[in-house]
Order: C-alpha cells, then structure tokens, then sequence
C-alpha cells in the first residue's frame, strides 16, 4: 500500500481451508459485505465483526469466477451461474424468487445492477450481454 492508502477495515472472513472469493460488494449502508466463493455459496458478512448474516445458495459456482451483486435498494441478491441461469435471493430469508434462463445454458459469469434504472445486466461465456428489468 502507498503512504496515502488508508484501511478502513481488514478482516479474516474465510478460513484458509475455504474456496477462494470470487466477487465482493459492500451494502449500500456500509455495514455488510456480500462475498461470493467457489463453494457455490454466497454469504453475507457483518463488516463489523465478520458474523455470519445470511447464506444463499441454488446457483452453482465451482470452476469460474462468477459474479455477484445486491438488486435495488439491497433487497435482493442476484448472480449468475455455471448452469447458464440467474439467480435472485430475497436478502434476509435467503430464498430463491427467481430463475431466469439466460446465456444458451452456458455460464452466466457476471451480473452487475444500475439501481437508478432498476435494471441488471449479465453477461456469459456465449459472449452476449443481457440487460434485465428489475421490477
């Protein structure tokens, strides 16, 4: 780190013996973190003390680094997947609302949101992109 690099926080999340993280967004408020691993997990992490505050899981995510990002307003989760689908969690249950079939059942390998447009793009291993409606 350069002289004007400043930690705000450092934290040992994972174990050594865990998959490696593959994507990590903070929450809009600063207090979470939502990391993604190639254990087909995604968790959310207290920032303050590393605590476990929900996992999500359904999607699979083993072999390429698959990127994970929080819908509008942090209400929902969304990624994508090795299947060639999209995911979207409800943030405090942890629960699966939606499916979408995307990429040519081909690795959807990153989803990314614009909250001022409430929209959501992903893109695959098949080389498209694709953009979403978050409604």
């Amino acid at each position: 780190m350069s002289s004007s690099t400043i930690l705000l926080c450092y934290a040992e999340v994972f174990p050594a013996y865990l998959d490696p993280i593959t994507s990590v967004q903070q929450t809009s408020d600063g207090n979470a973190v939502l990391v993604s691993t190639l254990d087909s997990t995604i968790r959310l992490m207290d920032k303050s003390n590393g605590q476990l505050l929900q996992s999500y899981k359904g999607h699979l995510n083993k072999d390429y680094r698959i990127r994970s990002c929080l819908g509008p307003g942090d209400s929902m989760v969304i990624s994508g997947s090795e299947d060639g689908k999209i995911y979207a969690w409800e943030l405090f249950t942890g629960k699966v609302f939606e499916t979408l079939s995307a990429h040519d059942a081909k690795v959807a390998s990153a989803v990314t949101c614009n909250i001022l447009r409430n929209e959501f793009a992903s893109a695959g291993v098949d080389g498209s992109v694709i953009v979403w409606s978050a409604t």
